[in-house]
């Protein structure tokens, strides 16, 4: 009886770790660069501006930290990253990004959750600012 119980309690920790691994944001290559002089990057010249960049899966939120760093991240919402609309939008504060759908709040300064239903930051990509006012976004 006893390792029938175990049989059963192993078949449905294997299904229910099949299930999370569903929910995970795709990887896909991300290899940009970008030429910060030109004008649709303007927005990026200036601490704490920021704009939507088309690479990742359903495109990347690039913020400026600093006169120095940068962080991009991913727009697909780490709560139901399935889900069509899942995708975050920078709100009008500059500093938060809010998914529509489920409600999740997270900060652009690293993705962090700010509140949820996500238990989970958002996918962040490695953002160098190169020389000539350059930035290489990659993983």
């Amino acid at each position: 009886m006893k390792t029938k119980f175990y049989l059963i309690l192993l078949v449905f920790s294997m299904l229910y770790a099949c299930k999370k691994n569903d929910d995970a944001i795709p990887n896909v290559a991300v290899n940009e660069y970008i030429d910060l002089n030109l004008p649709s990057y303007f927005p990026l010249n200036a601490v704490n501006g920021w704009v939507y960049y088309n690479a990742g899966v359903k495109g990347l939120i690039i913020f400026r930290k600093s006169t120095t760093e940068f962080v991009a991240i991913e727009r697909t919402c780490s709560f139901d990253p399935s889900t069509s609309g899942a995708v975050v939008e920078v709100e009008s504060n500059n500093i938060i990004a809010v998914d529509s759908i489920c409600g999740s709040r997270f900060s652009l300064y690293d993705g962090s959750i700010v509140n949820g239903p996500a238990t989970r930051s958002l996918q962040q990509y490695k953002a160098d600012y190169l020389v000539n006012n350059r930035l290489h976004i990659y993983n």
